[in-house]
């Protein structure tokens, strides 16, 4: 009895040692490290995407869905096939429902002569699981698009800058993702 009571105590000593050597192999965002290694794209490789991914992006015009910063804001309404759910002096919004009850939100502000300042993104999902595909997803087209990001997001042309956020908390999981300017006032595009 006493053998296998100690037997019993050492088993589960050796497993709360394994979790703490785990916990500690995790990076500042919680990422296993070899994990965040391990799903890089290799240079040059063809990223794969998924019928969600698509449903998002629709093209690889632009810097998102066929619209760059600085177009005009109509040129959004004659692009943007996602159903509309607002629409005022400040932004244009649309969403996109998925057939696994996940959707995009997606909105175009404008600026004071009616041209796109910035573009946001909010993708609500199912689970944890879900939200780290579709951040790896997402990271290697932004990576295939606009070269390798940073810890920061991705700079496009035109200096856009592009981030990707984990905005997940307790049992609401979701990605924000932000496109707008480094600094500075958009420029017309021509």
């Amino acid at each position: 009895m006493r053998k296998t009571f100690i037997s019993v105590l050492l088993a589960g000593a050796v497993f709360v040692n394994a979790c703490k050597n785990k916990q500690q192999t995790a990076d500042a965002s919680g990422a296993d490290t070899t994990e965040v290694l391990a799903d890089r794209q290799s240079p040059g490789q063809e990223v794969v995407l998924s019928d969600r991914l698509k449903t998002l992006l629709k093209s690889d015009e632009g810097l998102f869905r066929g619209v760059n910063l600085g177009d005009e804001i109509s040129a959004v309404k004659e692009k943007e096939t996602a159903e509309a759910f607002e629409s005022d002096n400040d932004h244009l919004g649309y969403t996109i429902e998925y057939r696994n009850l996940e959707s995009a939100d997606i909105q175009y502000f404008q600026d004071k002569d009616r041209r796109v300042s910035r573009i946001e993104v909010d993708l609500y999902l199912n689970n944890r699981q879900s939200v780290d595909s579709f951040r790896k997803e997402l990271g290697a087209y932004f990576d295939q698009k606009f070269g390798q990001g940073t810890p920061q997001g991705w700079t496009a042309g035109n200096n856009a800058r592009i981030t990707l956020t984990d905005v997940s908390k307790g049992k609401d999981f979701g990605l924000k993702l932000r496109f707008n300017l480094a600094g500075g006032a958009v420029t017309a595009r021509k």
